[in-house]
């Protein structure tokens, strides 16, 4: 008889180690689908890349079955003859801003919807644990999840709608909560408004909170970068020399041209922070460096390529190791796509 593996959860492991593998990409807009979030510095660093989301293999799982849930929910509106159009030119259906840097990709469009069979409707759906579903069901999504609500808001005005149709089911028991939402134009103003502040700051916004411990900032995905020192990624998102222009493309002032998605990913040698990502206070500063003065040690150094290289600088502070108070996910808070 073989002997008995040296783990019950082997596979399980693995599986959650593929998926670990499996590389995402930062976006390249700023997303509908966080436009909602309660943290306007949280919008700028991740639309400016500061930082990628780490998650587990089991989390990364959740949001897959999440989007799973979507082709069976497409089968079922079908089948009770609602006219559905998911994809465009084979792809996802796409809205932006004039920008061309805030926008999304919709879940769908419809019409046949029971609850008013002649309007054309934006199709959004969700999956939730029971208790977030509890909650939605009592509340409605724009009590309950202001951030789908805000999602849905961008996309009609983005489309011209002025209908939607939310659909959430409940992952423990397979219950349904189906919600007829309207266009609201006053709220769409204020959340491109928004994105476009977001999208034009140079610096990012205050923390919702100085004290590390606030709730909402522990679930934050930026948490550890807000609040425990770790540094920035570096890429031409974080980098001085790099600016949002229109149509949704970057431009480097260091180096006059623009900005391809790779480009912006790969960064360069002349990659200079911006200040606010760096864990330190400016003290001097000049062609090409910043340098810093760091509280707690002492020290100081120059970031720049002829001192302290970007990397280098990301490099060094991880080396430090920070206290471990978060992030901590809440499943109830979970979208269901990954906020890259």
């Amino acid at each position: 008889m073989p002997p008995l593996p040296d783990s019950m959860h082997t596979t399980a492991r693995k599986i959650y180690e593929w998926y670990e593998s499996q590389k995402e990409d930062h976006r390249e807009h700023l997303g509908a689908s966080l436009i909602g979030h309660h943290c306007d510095r949280f919008l700028w660093l991740t639309f400016r890349w500061a930082a990628t989301p780490q998650f587990g293999g089991r989390v990364l799982r959740l949001f897959d079955t999440g989007k799973r849930e979507e082709a069976r929910v497409y089968e079922e509106l079908r089948a009770i003859g609602v006219e559905l159009h998911t994809e465009d030119g084979g792809k996802q259906i796409a809205c932006r801003d004039s920008t061309g840097h805030f926008g999304g990709s919709l879940d769908g469009v419809g019409l046949g919807f029971p609850e008013a069979p002649k309007s054309w409707a934006v199709l959004e759906i969700k999956t939730a644990n029971d208790k977030a579903f509890t909650s939605l069901k009592a509340k409605g999504v724009e009590a309950a999840k202001p951030q789908h609500y805000a999602q849905m808001q961008t996309y009609m005005g983005m489309m011209e709608m002025d209908r939607a149709m939310y659909i959430c089911v409940n992952k423990n028991t397979d219950d349904m909560h189906t919600e007829w939402v309207h266009f609201d134009k006053e709220t769409y103003r204020e959340l491109l408004a928004r994105a476009e502040r977001t999208i034009k700051r140079s610096t990012p916004a205050d923390r919702i909170s100085e004290d590390p411990s606030h709730w909402l900032c522990k679930m934050c995905d930026m948490y550890k970068l807000c609040h425990q020192a770790e540094p920035a990624e570096a890429n031409c998102r974080t980098c001085c020399h790099s600016t949002p222009i229109a149509d949704g493309k970057w431009f480097c002032n260091e180096y006059t041209k623009a900005l391809s998605a790779e480009d912006q990913r790969k960064g360069c040698d002349s990659h200079l922070f911006i200040p606010a990502l760096v864990h330190g206070t400016p003290v001097d500063g000049g062609v090409n460096f910043v340098e810093y003065f760091v509280e707690g040690t002492g020290e100081t150094f120059k970031n720049g390529p002829a001192h302290t290289p970007s990397r280098e600088v990301a490099k060094r502070g991880r080396k430090k190791k920070a206290v471990d108070l978060g992030p901590a996910i809440s499943m109830d808070d979970l979208n269901d796509e990954i906020p890259f």
